[in-house]
């Protein structure tokens, strides 16, 4: 079965998590963050510090060992019955990354809707990263070089998944306006 999913897109700082934390709320909607996963790990585990060695350094975890996370856990919410495939829309946020993870991950869902938050104000993203830093204890976001990598890293090997999945999918959304109106602006592409 495939799941029906919309994807979350954006640069680091462009409000996914914020906004997919809102939608998760909604009955019918299901938030599946991958960073989140990943930062939940025991960092003492050989996974998490597999996940530590990366993160540090602002790089992409291997697409391997995120796919078989991510598919790990998605198949925990489904026999928990926190996700109802049947019913439930999968609100993807930070997966897939790059254009071998949407290869990998093409027979396990199909793409509804792709939401682009974009921030025109490219100092807004790093003062957002900054911010959730100290509020969610994300040590990766606290280092300039480490954010700056990670923007360097979204351009490359990121940004190339909207091309992959065609325009006709894709609402792009300014995320520098208020967090209620990014949300009034996706519920209506979703509608």
């Amino acid at each position: 079965m495939k799941y029906k999913a919309i994807l979350l897109f954006g640069a680091p700082g462009s409000g996914k998590g914020t906004q997919g934390k809102i939608l998760g709320a909604i009955p019918g909607f299901r938030h599946f963050a991958c960073g989140d996963v990943f930062r939940s790990l025991d960092l003492t585990s050989p996974l998490g510090l597999r996940f530590l060695e990366y993160s540090s350094r602002g790089e992409l975890v291997p697409d391997d060992l995120t796919i078989e996370l991510w598919s790990h856990e998605i198949d925990k919410l489904v026999a928990s019955g926190a996700f109802k495939p049947e019913t439930d829309r999968l609100i993807l946020d930070g997966i897939p990354r790059n254009i071998q993870q949407t290869r990998m991950l093409d027979d396990r869902i199909e793409l509804q809707h792709i939401i682009h938050l974009t921030c025109s104000d490219k100092q807004q993203l790093y003062d957002r990263i900054k911010r959730r830093a100290f509020k969610e204890n994300r040590i990766d976001d606290t280092n300039d070089e480490v954010i700056h990598q990670r923007q360097i890293v979204y351009e490359k090997e990121t940004r190339p998944v909207l091309e992959h999945y065609g325009h006709e999918l894709i609402a792009t959304i300014e995320s520098s306006q208020p967090p209620h109106i990014v949300l009034r602006d996706i519920l209506f592409h979703l509608d």
